[in-house]
């Protein structure tokens, strides 16, 4: 599912944040100073942030969500501008490699969100495209003209995602030989409302999908198999189908992983005690997703009404 924020940049996030007063404490907190997670207006991330950020608030803490990008979270966790991240995706492993590197953060766990995103098109496509979900098949001359428009001079015009998203289209594109021209939307609602409504007018279409998500997990659609990740691929050239360039392969498939920074965790171990209990279900993450993009709800309320119809999963965690 996602370039880091200048100083200026972040202090701006920082004081446009929302804090939200502690309440009844369930465990001890340590300090009343802020936690500061990201939000990144990417509604499965922002869900698992407020559910988490709901139960430190039951344990007595003070929360701070601070408006960022997804990508620049990362060099926020590492100089301290945030404590926590409890949703990173773990395909995008160089901002987690860098992150860890440091030496200023460390990564606590998994949610237990199994994750898998790549390009998706809707069942009705494959008929287009004979030998989908195979990736050679969008490069049969049928298939480029059947996913073109006016607008992508004669290339498949995938939608993609929001501009900081990690989902390395371009070096993909590149190193296939695809003819493809990206259409960008602006934000992750304006990305699932085009491909929802492509399908209720049986539109061709092809783009960016991720599970968990009620669209994309729903079974109307099928992720495009390009080759395996494999490490060697975003480095080595000769890995891979084309031996001149790198990112020739999907993205990697794995889990939603928890970030920390160290200084934070050394003061308040009480919190990475919580993330190490924390955990989700794919089927909740899509469930506050759904309350989301057909609800509209906020993440938020989305957090508070998980919350509310799940006590008796969470309130062990805060023993």
């Amino acid at each position: 599912m996602r370039f880091p924020l200048s100083s200026v940049m972040l202090a701006s996030a920082l004081c446009a944040s929302v804090c939200i007063s502690s309440g009844t404490a369930l465990a001890a907190a340590e300090s009343q100073d802020p936690v500061r997670m990201a939000v990144v207006s990417a509604p499965d991330a922002d869900f698992i942030t407020n559910v988490f950020g709901t139960l430190l608030k039951k344990a007595g803490y003070n929360i701070q969500y601070v408006h960022t990008d997804y990508t620049a979270q990362f060099t926020a966790i590492e100089l301290g501008d945030l404590e926590i991240s409890p949703a990173i995706w773990s395909s995008s492993p160089e901002l987690i490699a860098a992150a860890l590197a440091s030496g200023s953060v460390t990564k606590v766990g998994s949610v237990g969100v199994k994750i898998r995103e790549t390009w998706w098109y809707p069942n009705y496509v494959a008929e287009l495209c004979p030998g989908l979900p195979d990736w050679k098949a969008l490069k049969n001359p049928a298939c480029i003209k059947a996913l073109s428009n006016p607008e992508t001079d004669g290339k498949i015009n995938y939608l993609g995602t929001p501009a900081d998203f990690d989902a390395d289209d371009e070096r993909r594109i590149a190193a296939l030989g695809l003819d493809v021209h990206i259409t960008l939307p602006g934000t992750m609602a304006a990305m699932v409302a085009t491909m929802q409504g492509a399908i209720e007018r049986k539109k061709p279409i092809i783009g960016f999908g991720f599970v968990p998500h009620w669209l994309y997990g729903s079974g109307v659609g099928t992720f495009v198999d390009f080759p395996p990740y494999e490490d060697a691929c975003r480095s080595d050239p000769a890995w891979g189908v084309n031996p001149d360039l790198v990112g020739d392969c999907a993205l990697p498939t794995g889990d939603i992983i928890e970030l920390i920074n160290n200084d934070f965790a050394k003061r308040e171990p009480n919190v990475t005690g919580l993330l190490k209990k924390f955990v989700l279900t794919n089927d909740d993450v899509a469930w506050g997703i759904l309350k989301q993009d057909k609800g509209g709800l906020t993440p938020e309320a989305a957090a508070a009404e998980w919350i509310s119809a799940n006590e008796k999963t969470w309130s062990p965690w805060l023993q």
